[in-house]
């Protein structure tokens, strides 16, 4: 899917459906650009945010498996740190999952409005918390998004892990309802030789403010291997610019 999407993404990188930036008018301003979308409820963005941009997600999460329920808290740091180049910290479950990613993003291909690309990753995963794994965790890979304004927003990731031969993936599909009201469904797992894990997450977010949305997901594995039966997600989206 990532590579059809990236040669679609070559052979026309100015699409249609964004502004153009000869309209003299900035792409964030425009109701057309990706600033008129919410971001991802989980997954990363795509391409970087603009330089200064900074974007927090901040989920709490009640899980429950076998039975038991358990709750916690997650982050999503987004920041873009110069021309083509992104910053993310995430930790989807602090309270259990005591490795935190750091991501570093370039677009290596962009569009004008800079909301369609393909972007190079590099990823580090450090303890922060009590582990029995104090080795830092080293990922490569790329991502992928694709605006189909004003209707649907794409973003897509790939990385791999050469000390676990592992690869993780997720991709994300933000429809735009109304100015203020987007349906989210995202794919995300992992596989190794050892599992394959795969789960769907179905979400709802709503825009407070310009800067601001809060939202409900609901995520559910779908592969035979599972480390939980169900997530219940209450998130809240800051954006500064």
């Amino acid at each position: 899917m990532l590579v059809a999407s990236a040669a679609l993404l070559t052979g026309s990188l100015a699409l249609a459906h964004e502004p153009q930036a000869d309209t003299g008018q900035e792409h964030a301003a425009s109701p057309a650009g990706h600033h008129a979308f919410v971001h991802p409820f989980v997954a990363h963005m795509g391409m970087p945010d603009e330089p200064g941009e900074i974007s927090l997600r901040l989920m709490s999460l009640q899980e429950r498996n076998i039975g038991s329920v358990a709750g916690t808290y997650g982050f999503h740091v987004e920041a873009g740190v110069a021309d083509r180049w992104g910053l993310h910290l995430r930790n989807d479950k602090v309270s259990s999952k005591k490795m935190t990613e750091m991501m570093l993003q370039y677009a290596v291909l962009r569009s004008d409005s800079g909301a369609n690309g393909l972007a190079l990753i590099g990823e580090v995963e450090f303890p922060t918390g009590p582990t029995t794994d104090n080795q830092n965790k080293h990922l490569l890979g790329v991502s992928f998004a694709y605006l189909w304004a004003p209707v649907v927003s794409v973003n897509s990731i790939v990385h791999y892990d050469p000390q676990e031969k592992m690869v993780e993936w997720e991709i994300a599909f933000v429809s735009r309802l109304t100015a203020k009201i987007f349906p989210i469904l995202e794919f995300r797992g992992e596989a190794s030789k050892d599992m394959s894990l795969a789960n769907a997450l179905f979400a709802w977010k709503f825009k407070a403010q310009e800067n601001s949305a809060f939202g409900l997901g609901y995520q559910v594995p779908i592969s035979k291997d599972r480390e939980y039966d169900s997530q219940l997600i209450l998130e809240a989206e800051f954006n500064f610019n």
